[in-house]
């Protein structure tokens, strides 16, 4: 079926930053990082290719910035959430810091389960949603695929730029879950493949010595975040570009009870 013509417009969105996954070595971009937004009027977007660690510091978008990006339907990605980023088109307009209104926004973005998103995904190619989840482990799997092998241009110089040193994990971080709010959820795992927990991995790394120390201390963090009774735990998810296998992007903790939004 062809694409209806007027959706591959570029136009430009008004996008708030839910969810950033860790970096990619790209042929065409040199990196990229595939990103989650969610619109002012609740569609839920991911952004690609943006080969954020490379753009001006007025485009370097964080977790939970608004931004301005042009951008246009993939017609080559059946994924309906799936744009492309008009290259130089992102401007940094605010932050939200207040985590009632961060919620007021994401909560657009949320389904009652993964097994509502893998209906959806069947249906209309759904394929990004946050869902509330509770913890049943996090643990560390040797890696499916080596960089130097699977990406070798990740080696290749730049005629025009420097490339800034890229590591591949020396594992894939895996959690498993089961749905909140569905008790006849019989359990999932995914990976996380957010920035954020890539970086802390790295962090931890450097102050504690060892993969093994690094990865032991975010694990029991993640256990802990979970853990704590004052708050709900959601899970940013979307599948990736070539079959129905679900990652998880970000991970949010937010209070039980927020005050209400004044607007």
């Amino acid at each position: 079926m062809s694409a209806d013509p007027s959706a591959l417009e570029w136009r430009d969105e008004k996008v708030l930053i839910i969810g950033r996954a860790s970096p990619e070595p790209s042929r065409t971009h040199i990196e990229t990082v595939c990103t989650g937004g969610i619109t002012e009027g609740g569609e839920v977007l991911r952004l690609y290719p943006i080969p954020l660690r490379y753009l001006d510091a007025g485009s370097k978008y964080k977790l939970w910035t608004w931004a301005k990006f042009t951008i246009q339907k993939n017609p080559s990605d059946r994924r309906k959430e799936s744009y492309r980023v008009r290259d130089g088109s992102i401007q940094i307009l605010a932050e939200v810091k207040d985590w009632s209104e961060r919620f007021a926004l994401l909560e657009k973005a949320v389904f009652p389960n993964r097994e509502v998103l893998d209906e959806l995904y069947d249906k209309d190619w759904t394929s990004v949603g946050v869902v509330e989840i509770d913890l049943v482990d996090f643990s560390a799997t040797p890696r499916k695929k080596d960089w130097e092998k699977s990406k070798p241009h990740i080696r290749q110089s730049h005629l025009y730029i420097q490339r800034k040193p890229l590591e591949q994990l020396p594992f894939e971080m895996r959690i498993k879950f089961r749905c909140h709010n569905n008790p006849a959820c019989k359990g999932h795992t995914s990976a996380l493949i957010g920035w954020q927990y890539m970086e802390a991995f790295r962090n931890f790394r450097g102050e504690y010595g060892s993969d093994e120390n690094a990865f032991e201390v975010l694990r029991q963090k993640i256990h802990a975040s979970f853990a704590d009774a004052r708050k709900r735990s959601f899970a940013l998810m979307g599948t990736h570009s070539r079959y129905p296998s679900w990652m998880v992007a970000e991970l949010y903790f937010i209070e039980k009870n927020l005050p209400g939004r004044l607007f």
